[in-house]
């Protein structure tokens, strides 16, 4: 390899970001290789490098000067109008006492109260790949479908108390 086709870091991106940007420069005839990508998970890699030949860098940096991946960061975030308080519950003794106490935070500080409803599954313990297929488990139906009603008595006892 001469020493001008040497590879150089043209970018550091996400995975998602290096893919586009690979696509479009290899579109326009560059040679592009990525580095750093999680082979198991590449969806989640983050500070992928997209590396080009150092003869390349020009028709590179025309081709990109135009591109605006990095727009997202510069629109302004705007504040929400009013304070919201998030409580995940999962009607739990404790999610109960959560929420009490966030209805009296929430009249303090002028706030509303969003819910979430949580719970443990065991059925469906640990990470699921974004790159794999999910695998239906018949047999777990059954156990998840008692699993939610045992939740939906304890709502409903805690409800009524």
């Amino acid at each position: 390899m001469a020493m001008e086709d040497e590879l150089v870091t043209l970018a550091i991106h996400t995975y998602e970001r290096a893919v586009i940007l690979k696509g479009i420069l290899e579109s326009e005839g560059i040679e592009v290789y990525l580095h750093n990508v999680n082979l198991i998970q590449p969806v989640i890699s983050a500070g992928v490098r997209v590396r080009i030949k150092e003869s390349d860098i020009p028709a590179a940096l025309r081709i990109i000067e135009d591109l605006n991946l990095g727009e997202e960061r510069s629109q302004e975030v705007t504040k929400p109008e009013r304070k919201m308080i998030l409580v995940p519950i999962d009607f739990s003794d404790y999610s109960i006492k959560a929420a009490r106490f966030a209805f009296s935070m929430a009249e303090t500080i002028n706030a509303s109260i969003v819910f979430l409803n949580t719970y443990f599954s065991p059925y469906y313990t640990g990470g699921m790949p974004v790159s794999d297929a999910f695998v239906y488990d018949e047999t777990g139906q059954e156990n998840l479908r008692t699993q939610l009603k045992k939740i939906m008595k304890r709502w409903i006892n805690s409800s009524q108390s």
